[in-house]
């Protein structure tokens, strides 16, 4: 399962602030010299903050000490909006200390500590989550200036979500993020998720995602997983991707990145959010019409072994948004054929699929048991490998 297919498993929980969200959870505090923060001046940043978003909670306790402002919430509903029917993250017990960042007067440092226990209150029960969370805890640097998030960095020790009734959950643990002005990280580990009755759908030992600038100042990306398991004949079970968007600068990337992260914490649907920072990244790459190189790619599988490198142009007018050519070795050829069959002897996996068996029969032998692919997507949406038409383009 890819991580979009993840992610709305946690998506859930993703709120309109991220002080109470799991992508907030964990945060640890940023450097750098405190100045002072009354109670009355942190609790209007707090106030306008949960104004801004819709959020209600009951202040329960609020003092100040050695310039940081600390206050101590129960009831809090964070409505979340980005999803079909009402749905609120309720909690309590939520601590929040407040205080100046030193190096920037209109940047104020907002840490806090989520409690063991939450829930997803929903409408449709099949929406309704029972939430663990342990030691989840951190900061968020925020503009007042702006009304936004300027980064975070974080931690969670684990993370976890039960539906009551049909028994489904996922978990994780060992949650990590840092988002600042040079870097984006992400990872996790030991994540499960179900369906009802626990019905085991998938699981991922390892997880990692980075996004920063290159040294000319163009963005770059690497991302791995380890450990993954699914239902089913295929598992990508380990995958190694570094990509080079060689035409889009980190300074335009960021500021894609940022209103990404605004609109999650917004309450808007992470896998819209995602559509929408894919879709301006790919406007950036365009206006250039430079590559996005693939520089290494490597997928293990049953047995099976892949590896390769490509480069992928922005289109306006091509079909899928790009033309390209990936060159991929492969390992393992004889363990396909046995699942899919020739094109002239397919199995009934196969015949389900014609283009796989077509693709995988257009193979050149190599060296060492290895067989080469070199596969094209064109303008008009067809896929060839070694020159055998194996798709045609959408709506044919």
């Amino acid at each position: 399962m890819s991580l979009a297919a993840l992610f709305p498993r946690f998506g859930a929980t993703k709120t309109r602030l991220g002080l109470f969200a799991w992508l907030g959870a964990g945060l640890v505090a940023l450097p750098g010299a405190a100045s002072a923060m009354d109670v009355a001046q942190a609790r209007a940043i707090v106030q306008k903050i949960m104004a801004q978003h819709d959020i209600t909670a009951t202040e329960k306790t609020a003092t100040s000490h050695d310039g940081t402002a600390s206050f101590r919430f129960d009831d809090v509903h964070l409505p979340l909006g980005g999803y079909e029917g009402n749905r609120d993250l309720v909690m309590s017990n939520v601590q929040i200390d407040v205080k100046e960042d030193g190096k920037n007067p209109q940047l104020a440092t907002i840490g806090f500590a989520l409690p063991e226990q939450g829930r997803i209150e929903a409408d449709e029960t099949i929406n309704q989550r029972n939430l663990t969370l342990h030691d989840a805890r951190g900061t968020i640097n925020w503009n007042t200036k702006t009304s936004s998030p300027e980064g975070f960095t974080g931690l969670a020790d684990f993370l976890g979500a039960d539906e009551p009734v049909s028994r489904q959950h996922w978990l994780l643990s060992d949650l990590q993020i840092s988002w600042l002005k040079q870097k984006v990280d992400l990872a996790w580990r030991d994540a499960e998720w179900t369906g009802p009755n626990r019905e085991k759908m998938g699981a991922m030992k390892a997880a990692d995602l980075s996004l920063y600038p290159d040294s000319d100042g163009t963005t770059r990306m690497d991302y791995s997983h380890d450990g993954m398991w699914m239902p089913g004949l295929f598992q990508p079970r380990t995958v190694r991707l570094k990509g080079h968007a060689t035409g889009v600068q980190w300074s335009r990337t960021r500021p894609i990145l940022q209103r990404g992260l605004t609109d999650l914490l917004a309450g808007e649907n992470p896998a819209q959010v995602r559509n929408n920072i894919g879709n301006d990244l790919w406007h950036e790459a365009l206006k250039t019409g430079k590559p996005i190189d693939i520089e290494d790619l490597y997928v293990e599988s049953r047995n099976l072994e892949a590896a390769g490198t490509g480069e992928f142009v922005p289109q306006e007018k091509a079909a899928y948004g790009f033309q390209g050519l990936l060159d991929l070795d492969l390992v393992g050829r004889d363990q396909l054929e046995y699942l899919l069959g020739t094109p002239k002897n397919p199995t009934i996996l196969g015949a389900l699929f014609p283009p796989a068996v077509d693709g995988l029969a257009a193979g050149k032998p190599g060296k060492q048991g290895i067989n080469k692919y070199k596969v094209q997507l064109l303008a008009d949406g067809r896929i060839t490998v070694n020159g055998r038409t194996v798709m045609s383009g959408p709506g044919s």
